[in-house]
């Protein structure tokens, strides 16, 4: 019933994800202080900096990745493995000197984001390093660029299982693994790589595709926008930098903005409402994006241009 630091929390420790057989912890690490030369500044950077890590639950386990010689089989332990129960045991977590416990998987630093669990493996996404010139703030459609791969613990491998993927999403038993790619989603086996034949065809059992189109869904604009109004002042109230809201009476806030959802025609209104009221608390870096409505044009900064000729 307590909470308890699993890392150093002078790092930048992310996207956690139990090993179903209770011994390890995973997550994501922004750890690796490798510094890169940058071709046009006299500068350094960390364009990757990140590398998958776990953190052993129990102060007995030893590291997955250290190969200990095999001993010779025993019979009697062969007998003894075929009668043990498959119920789960119960999980122990030796907090007393967790944070010490931590190890990097045996791969390449990158710019790894979501991270599962299943029984062996942990699964992966990793990203390559782009321009930042052309790419959206926030683009509706995620790019999918990324790889899905997986670690598997005892064959201590790294493979890649699909290549063009935005995301990922483990089953709670482990068994089934949803990757996205742009607007689409594909239902596979969890930790196997999938059929690239069988990518190809259409939505359906064979491919795992998921036909998308088949979804219908009743929408209430106004009950959503109030909902939306409630969740973006329950998020300030329970994030925002200052416990004491800079001194604003929050909850008065709320009674003053909420009965003006009543009166929003559109998306594009909603948003408003939300910019003024976020707008009480005189902070910066306080945003409101995205939405069900049509996006305005967006026009590029125009830069000023000029042809010199020497005037003697």
């Amino acid at each position: 019933g307590e909470a308890a630091e699993a890392t150093a929390p002078v790092l930048a420790d992310f996207a956690p994800a139990f090993d179903p057989g209770g011994k390890y912890l995973y997550f994501l690490s922004a750890r690796e202080f490798n510094p890169v030369y940058d071709n046009l500044h006299f500068d350094l950077g960390f364009p990757r900096g990140v590398r998958p890590c776990l953190v052993t639950l129990q102060a007995e386990t030893p590291s997955p990745f250290f190969v200990e010689p095999k001993a010779a089989d025993n019979p009697d332990e062969k007998k003894a493995e075929e009668k043990k129960d498959d119920a789960p045991a119960p999980v122990h977590i030796d907090l007393e000197g967790i944070a010490r416990r931590v190890l990097a998987f045996p791969v390449p630093e990158g710019r790894y984001a979501q991270l599962g669990a299943i029984p062996g493996k942990a699964l992966w996404t990793n990203w390559p390093i782009e321009g930042a010139l052309g790419q959206p703030w926030r683009d509706p459609v995620p790019a999918a660029k990324g790889m899905l791969q997986a670690f598997d613990l005892e064959a201590r491998k790294l493979e890649t299982l699909v290549d063009g993927v935005s995301g990922l999403a483990v089953s709670q038993d482990g068994k089934t693994l949803c990757y996205r790619a742009g607007n689409r989603l594909r239902v596979v086996k969890a930790g196997a790589k999938p059929d690239e034949k069988s990518a190809r065809k259409p939505p359906g059992k064979d491919s795992g595709w998921v036909d998308l189109g088949r979804l219908r869904l009743e929408v209430d604009p106004p009950a959503e926008w109030r909902q939306m109004l409630l969740e973006a002042w329950r998020l300030q109230r329970d994030n925002f930098w200052d416990e004491g809201m800079a001194g604003v009476d929050w909850d008065a806030v709320l009674a003053r903005y909420l009965p003006l959802v009543e009166r929003v025609a559109t998306r594009g209104e909603f948003s408003d409402l939300v910019w003024e009221m976020q707008g009480e608390l005189g902070t910066s870096h306080a945003y409101e994006f995205g939405g069900d409505y049509r996006p305005e044009p967006h026009y590029a900064m125009g830069f000023l241009g000029a042809d010199l000729d020497f005037d003697e």
